[in-house]
C-alpha cells in the first residue's frame, strides 16, 4: 500500500501589521487538529481499526531482504578469502597447543563424528574440537549487516575463507599424518 504525499499549499507569507477579522477566523480554522468524524470511543476505534489495518497490510506485503546484490569488488573479496583462509589455518595448528581444543568432536553416545560443517571424516584421524567453524561464521554474519562497498566485499571474503579454514587444516593434517605414518 503506498500513500502517496500531495504537495504543500504555496501560501503568502504575511505583512506585518494587524490581520483583518476573517483572516484571523480563517487562522483559526485551519490551525485547529484533525478530529474524525463522530466523538468519542466510537471514533477512537474506528481510526485504531484503520490504522491496524493498514499496517497488518503493510507487514504482509512484506517479502523479506532483498536479495544479495553480486559483489562490486570481486579481487578484493578474492584476496579477503585467501587472507581468511591462511590466517584461519594458522590459528587452527596454533590451537593445537591447548588441551582443550586437541578433545574429540563426540555425538550423543560418546562416540567420534563422522562429520562436522565443513569437514568429513577421514580414515581414523578424529575430528577435533579446533576443527568446527567458529569465526568464520561469526565474521559473515556480522559483514551481512554492513552497507555494500570495497570494505564490506574483502571483509565477506574473508568470512568465507576463515569459515573455510578449520576443515581444510583437517584435510592437512590427515594427509600429512598418513604420508608420514605409511604402513
Amino acid at each position: 500500500m503506498k500513500v502517496k504525499a500531495s504537495p504543500s499549499p504555496k501560501v503568502a507569507a504575511p505583512r506585518a501589521g494587524k490581520k483583518s477579522r476573517p483572516a484571523q477566523a480563517k487562522a483559526a480554522q485551519t490551525s485547529k487538529t484533525w478530529k474524525p468524524e463522530g466523538s468519542g470511543a466510537a471514533a477512537k476505534k474506528k481510526l485504531s481499526t484503520l490504522a491496524t489495518d493498514a499496517a497488518v497490510s503493510v507487514i504482509a506485503s512484506h517479502q523479506g531482504p532483498p536479495p544479495k546484490a553480486p559483489l562490486k569488488h570481486p579481487l578484493l573479496a578474492r584476496f579477503g578469502e585467501h587472507l581468511g583462509l591462511g590466517l584461519g589455518v594458522i590459528v587452527t595448528e596454533a590451537l593445537s597447543l591447548l588441551p582443550k581444543w586437541n578433545k574429540p568432536v563426540l555425538d550423543g553416545k560418546g562416540q567420534p563424528v563422522a562429520s562436522i560443517p565443513g569437514a568429513e571424516r577421514v580414515g581414523n584421524h578424529d575430528l577435533l574440537a579446533r576443527h568446527q567453524e567458529v569465526v568464520g561464521p561469526k565474521v559473515t554474519a556480522l559483514v551481512d549487516k554492513m552497507p555494500a562497498g570495497a570494505i564490506h566485499d574483502l571483509l565477506a571474503g574473508f568470512g568465507k575463507g576463515a569459515t573455510e579454514a578449520p576443515g581444510a587444516s583437517y584435510r592437512l593434517e590427515s594427509a600429512i599424518s598418513d604420508m608420514f605414518h605409511k604402513r
